[in-house]
């Protein structure tokens, strides 16, 4: 896009708004969540009945009969796939332009992409401004291209824009009785909630599975993206933290935990509204490449009395914006700088900080001390144990087989010979590699990238040992790690072991994000 026209496309959109004020008093905003995804099937109960709804038409569902949609698929989703190098606040057309600047620099044609949802009046808008390089209709073709810039130590993602989503028709049945054939979408309203049966739940984790979930509020079942049957519940924010804090962090936690949790929580959400699913119809996804989400749960009231009196409380960054408040299981022992595991924008409140007990100096970006400091660890706050995730503070795994096969398929470069070059964050977490094989090199970058790349590590923070065959080819590796997740902001386990030792959910939150501030903005 003309780089005039797309200042001008930006300008227009915050006159049309204005930038935003924080109110006094303002209610929790309205949240849609994909919270399943059918492949054509979906099968429910309503526990205590209630009616189903479509356009201006609706009906009865008696209580606890099985019912079940069926989806017909017309027409697929339409779909582009942009190859991003960096983002800016919306509203910064100076950062805008000296990311822009800095890849025409390098030969490359730049083009900007906002995305964000446009905020309710009081709140502050949180709209990015992606910036790409190239424009692809094939996935394949981007990812290519993502290799050849990992090549030149250049970090990237794959962002999908959804032009237009996939459309089919839905099939109503009620207690076996068809209700009709030719619905474009369905809503559900239970008394006692909508019952979704098994429901697919952590897919491409170890943990992946099939699950009977409740959802309170109202679920929309329409064709989505990715082809498939998403249902959506439309909720609010406060209601549905109260079920993502028993599902992100024990619901047995001391209270300071729980309450720092749900604040972080909320701060994420209020930051990424309509950023992580443009588009799609939905502003988060109910996985951990959201915020996971499990629906009604036994603890419900408890979570809520423990965590009320957080409510529309957020941390502000040092731009007075609400501060991206991320959070992972198990640091390890140090967190992480945000923009070494994602490609994004340095945050200063996100450079990583020591979870040890003690005051410890560590250089975890230099290979000698990050392998003592996996094999004889400093105590740490996220090493005590009988803390839900201190388990995973320490960790080994071995890869050899098949499994090591799989390595090699991955990378497409035949046998491998070597893997090192490896740049490591303040964390330790290495976020560069580069393997050489029988048909040249391939780097690796960020964490996620590499963790999957070896069958999904805890985390990219280990040290390790490579089997070899008699002609010297790797064929196999011992993993010795530390920490579960990227690491970067709270950290879970440790965050449960302050709130023991008498840490209120203030101080909790202000260790892993120093110098934020704490403001109510609801």
């Amino acid at each position: 896009m003309n780089r005039l026209l797309f200042k001008f496309m930006v300008l227009i959109a915050f006159l049309n708004f204005g930038i935003s004020s924080f109110a006094e008093q303002i209610g929790a905003p309205k949240v849609r969540i994909r919270v399943a995804q059918y492949q054509k099937t979906v099968d429910f109960v309503l526990p205590q009945g209630g009616r189903w709804l479509s356009n201006n038409r609706s009906g009865s569902i008696p209580a606890g009969k099985k019912c079940r949609i069926t989806g017909t698929l017309k027409q697929k989703a339409s779909r582009k796939f942009h190859l991003m190098v960096g983002s800016a606040s919306a509203d910064n057309q100076k950062e805008i332009d000296e990311t822009m600047d800095k890849f025409i620099k390098m030969g490359f044609k730049t083009h900007g992409f906002m995305v964000g949802r446009e905020p309710q009046a009081g709140y502050p808008d949180n709209r990015l401004v992606f910036i790409g390089v190239a424009t692809f209709f094939d996935e394949a073709e981007a990812k290519k291209m993502q290799d050849q810039l990992a090549s030149r130590n250049i970090s990237s993602w794959v962002f999908t824009e959804t032009i237009e989503p996939a459309h089919g028709t839905l099939k109503l049945t009620v207690a076996g009785k068809p209700v009709s054939f030719n619905f474009a979408e369905l809503q559900l309203e239970g008394k006692a909630g909508v019952r979704l049966l098994q429901a697919e739940h952590a897919k491409g984790f170890s943990w992946h599975g099939f699950a009977d979930r409740t959802y309170k509020s109202r679920v929309q079942i329409r064709f989505g993206s990715e082809n498939c049957l998403d249902c959506i519940e439309h909720t609010d924010l406060e209601s549905l933290l109260v079920g993502i804090v028993p599902s992100e962090i024990s619901a047995s936690a001391a209270p300071a935990a729980l309450q720092a949790q749900a604040t972080a929580a909320r701060g994420e959400m209020l930051s990424k509204m309509g950023t992580r699913h443009f588009n799609e119809g939905y502003d988060f996804c109910s996985e951990q490449h959201c915020q996971v989400y499990k629906g009604i749960q036994s603890c419900d009231d408890y979570i809520y009395n423990s965590i009320r009196n957080t409510w529309g409380m957020v941390m502000l960054n040092h731009e007075n914006k609400v501060l991206d408040a991320v959070y992972s299981a198990n640091c390890g022992g140090h967190s992480s700088a945000n923009q070494n595991i994602w490609t994004s924008k340095m945050d200063p409140h996100l450079q990583g900080v020591p979870d040890t007990i003690e005051p410890t100096r560590l250089n975890l970006t230099d290979e000698k001390q990050v392998e003592d400091y996996i094999r004889n660890p400093p105590p740490c706050w996220c090493s005590i144990s009988g803390i839900e995730g201190a388990d995973k503070f320490r960790w080994t795994k071995e890869i050899s087989g098949k499994d090591w096969h799989k390595v090699e398929d991955s990378l497409e470069i035949g046998r491998i010979s070597n893997i090192g070059n490896y740049t490591r964050d303040i964390s330790g977490r290495i976020i560069s590699l580069t393997c050489t094989g029988e048909k040249g090199e391939k780097t690796i970058m960020k964490e996620l990238a590499i963790r999957k790349l070896f069958g999904m590590l805890r985390s990219s923070c280990f040290v390790v040992n490579w089997k070899r065959d008699e002609k010297g080819l790797i064929n196999g590796a011992e993993f010795a790690g530390a920490g579960w997740g990227h690491g970067v902001g709270m950290c879970q386990t440790g965050a449960q072991s302050m709130a023991l030792k008498g840490k209120t959910f203030q101080q909790i939150l202000l260790h892993y994000f120093p110098g934020a501030r704490l403001k109510n903005l609801y």
